[in-house]
């Protein structure tokens, strides 16, 4: 109780300084603690279900690794005679499969509602840990005509009614509610609106049709990969096989082909590189506590060279170090969860960051702050002191004016990150806005893309619906023709999109070659001319087998300079032909971080794509008017909602993770500035506390404010300069290295490193400047008097 009593004594004694350790230490662990619950959500991800390390999605893997491994369902999808599933072994406890069917158009009321469902059997939720909140699990989707609903969808359909008993339209179908899932525990990279039976949606062709597993415990995969690996599958006159992945690894994986719009993708750069931001905002944090906890140590130098001299065990010095370092890292975890707690809207839509973790995690991270902290920032100051013989903390006791090298270092290194950090978050900005700024090689602006027709997931069409979807399109494309608020517009996907559908992933190669993945696409006649891409080469295609290539296609099919004019598609067993009739600009079709995609054009009429994104180019000053139009005519005689986005924005979209971890590092870079400050400013008060005397001797000799100010400042502007020529080094390889995988990239100029200096320098001046004026402007007779 005593050591305790001391402790609170010290802290009061002290508490300016303890009030700036305090915020600057809650600031480092509050941008700790919501990294770390970020990283600890990613990685974590499909952890909900009590046996996820037991559970595998099945894969599709070609021979000679001619394709790009796919999840895929281990169905009879060809419907062959003797079909033998290759999950039915006895290692595989249960399995089962869905269709995953994105943007499905569900009725209630007569009212329409867009949903993810997800085409199942009751083996699913056994599988799956998602919580049943009502219904009998045991028994939901044996029912055909029974259907289960997210508590979220549920709320969104039927608001704050029982949703149990209630008739849902989906494909004219009527289908009753009897049950409800609720909200995992961990991020999950699977999620849905709503569960039907399979025994309604088969898929045909066969994307977004998964195989899931349940293994025996105890199983070895690599042995079940082994088994699998003997069962060939033959497609086309060629051959592939099913391999098992964990779920749980599934969501950072990037090589594997996931389907359309069915998991969400992880990405591991991220969090990376959040975590190294974590790492280096806890040092900042650290370090200020260290380097003002050693000033606070200097001004109680005579207490604890006393306590030693009349007998202080090194254990007693320790224990009292720890309860004083133990409150301070209290009271700055609890203003840390109040920041957290009053940041939080800014977390989810500044900096987007949502976590996902259990309490028991915030528990335990709050705990081992709690105990390890104190014990690491008292170990330097428990070493200094223990390690002296008595007679040297005899002889110590009134030096109470020794230079705090010590501290100096600490706010080097603290320096040192805080530029390193600003330079990072600079590139970060400037390689974003060159990805942004960079011609992508088509049209971009003023193109807007609506849904009229959302395309359906029944499973055939009536000769009524194909004429009716036939006149609808035409009157849609005559009323848009006869508009001088259009340029240009077709049925179709953008540019970006074209890697997203795995049914246009085909193998092609020159006859005889080797084969090749590349992306094939049908596109209307007007889709080149809506997005300015130019063509070269024998004009457009006029047969169904007439291709046109990219630039990248164009180069990896070119044979000694010589330009391919025939290649072989593997769209059947006997093989298909194609006659290259042209070729375009190496547009874009994926990230600028990425290798362009090589891509195949074949040229359709519209009918074949209505079921596609209208897209129009809007004539230069009447955006606004477009809207309205489509508006009214998607009122007219469009489905669902009336929903409508620009292809800019749909662009910016694909970078919107690089505009993330810019604003991250811009946020937490001038939080790192903002503790640097704090301990600056401790430190410099200290320091200029110390030379009041040197000062006032200087003011008596004729110095003035200016002189006497540039001698205080001299000391920082040297440990800002040797931070400098440390951390820009050390900073620029690290750009480097994560700028090695990039095919575009800004260039690291030298003014990131110009402005982060100088931007530091000046905080660090505003900081000193106040307290050094106020000790230069001092009385010198007055200070003279009292030393």
């Amino acid at each position: 109780m005593k050591i305790i009593l001391l402790a609170l004594r010290s802290l009061i004694r002290f508490r300016l300084y303890s009030a700036i350790n305090i915020m600057g230490l809650a600031l480092s662990l509050a941008c700790v603690i919501i990294i770390s619950r970020y990283v600890y959500s990613e990685l974590t991800t499909d952890h909900f279900a009590s046996n996820h390390e037991r559970l595998f999605l099945s894969v599709r893997h070609w021979n000679n690794n001619e394709k790009v491994p796919t999840l895929l369902t281990t169905q009879n999808i060809m419907m062959r005679k003797d079909y033998k599933n290759p999950l039915d072994i006895p290692e595989i406890e249960k399995h089962t499969s869905f269709v995953s069917l994105k943007d499905v158009t569900i009725e209630v009321e007569n009212k329409g509602f867009s949903a993810h469902v997800l085409a199942t059997d009751s083996v699913f939720l056994q599988i799956l840990d998602f919580p049943v909140l009502k219904g009998d699990q045991t028994k939901l989707l044996k029912d055909p005509k029974g259907a289960v609903l997210s508590e979220s969808f549920a709320k969104k359909l039927f608001k704050n009614q029982d949703p149990i008993g209630k008739i849902i339209n989906y494909n004219g179908q009527l289908l009753t509610i009897q049950g409800i899932t609720g909200n995992v525990e961990t991020k999950s990279s699977l999620s849905f609106d709503l569960l039907i039976s399979r025994a309604l949606q088969w898929r045909w062709p066969p994307v977004n049709y998964y195989s899931i597993a349940l293994a025996v415990p105890h199983t070895d995969i690599d042995a079940i990969n082994k088994k699998l690996k003997s069962t060939y599958n033959q497609q086309n006159a060629r051959s592939f096989l099913f391999q098992l992945f964990p779920l749980d690894k599934l969501y950072m994986e990037t090589y594997i082909q996931k389907g359309e719009k069915t998991f969400l993708q992880g990405n591991a750069s991220s969090v990376h590189i959040l975590s190294v931001t974590a790492l280096l905002l806890l040092l900042v944090g650290v370090f200020n506590f260290v380097h003002l906890n050693s000033v606070v140590i200097l001004k109680r130098r005579k207490e604890f060279s006393m306590k030693k001299v009349f007998g202080a065990r090194p254990a007693q010095l320790f224990i009292q170090l720890y309860i004083e370092n133990l409150f301070l890292t209290a009271f700055a975890l609890f203003l840390a969860w109040v920041i957290i707690e009053m940041t939080y809207d800014i977390q989810i839509h500044i900096l987007e960051i949502k976590a996902i973790v259990q309490k028991h995690y915030n528990i335990w991270i709050s705990i081992l702050l709690l105990l390890l902290l104190p014990a690491i920032t008292a170990l330097h100051t428990f070493v200094r002191f223990s390690r002296k013989p008595v007679i040297s903390s005899l002889q110590n006791i009134d030096r109470s004016k020794d230079k705090p090298e010590i501290k100096t270092i600490f706010l080097t290194l603290q320096y040192g990150i805080t530029l390193s950090l600003i330079v990072c978050s600079l590139f970060f900005i400037k390689q974003l806005n060159y990805m942004l700024a960079t011609d992508p090689g088509y049209r971009t602006k003023d193109i807007i893309k609506v849904w009229f027709q959302r395309p359906t997931s029944s499973m055939s069409y009536t000769t009524d619906e194909i004429k009716h979807q036939e006149e609808v399109n035409k009157y849609i494309l005559e009323t848009l023709q006869s508009s001088p608020i259009f340029e240009t517009f077709c049925f179709g996907i953008s540019p970006y999109e074209f890697p997203l559908n795995p049914l246009h992933k085909k193998a092609v190669r020159i006859p005889g070659g080797e084969w090749e993945e590349v992306i094939h696409i049908t596109i209307s006649p007007d889709f080149l001319t809506l997005y300015n891409i130019p063509v070269f080469g024998k004009g457009l295609p006029i047969a169904q087998n007439e291709v046109l290539l990219n630039e990248t296609a164009k180069r990896l099919f070119s044979q000694n300079e010589k330009l391919p004019e025939l290649l072989e598609s593997d769209w059947n067993a006997k093989g298909t032909y194609l006659l290259v009739k042209g070729f375009t600009n190496d547009f874009q079709t994926v990230h600028l971080a990425q290798h362009n995609k090589p891509i195949i054009l074949s040229i359709h009429n519209e009918s074949m794509l209505s079921h596609n994104k209208l897209m129009a180019a809007i004539s230069p000053g009447y955006r606004q008017e477009a809207i309205l139009f489509l508006e009214k005519l998607h009122n007219e005689i469009g489905q669902g909602d009336f929903e409508y986005t620009f292809v800019s924005d749909e662009i910016e979209e694909l970078y919107n993770k690089d505009k993330q971890v810019a604003i991250i590092y811009s946020v937490f870079a001038l939080i790192a500035i903002l503790i640097s400050s704090l301990g600056l400013f401790g430190l410099s008060l200290f320091d200029v506390q110390q030379r009041y005397r040197e000062i006032a001797i200087r003011k008596v000799n004729g110095a003035t404010t200016s002189i006497i100010m540039q001698i205080l400042l001299r000391k920082y502007y040297k440990l800002l300069a040797i931070a400098f020529i440390v951390a820009a080094p050390v900073t620029w390889l690290t750009i480097h290295k994560y700028l090695e995988s990039f095919v575009h990239k800004a260039d690291i100029s030298w003014w990131l490193f110009a402005i982060a200096l100088l931007l530091t320098g000046a905080i660090s001046l505003l900081t000193l400047i106040w307290q050094i004026r106020k000790a230069a402007r001092t009385n010198p007779a007055e200070v003279i008097k009292s030393e």
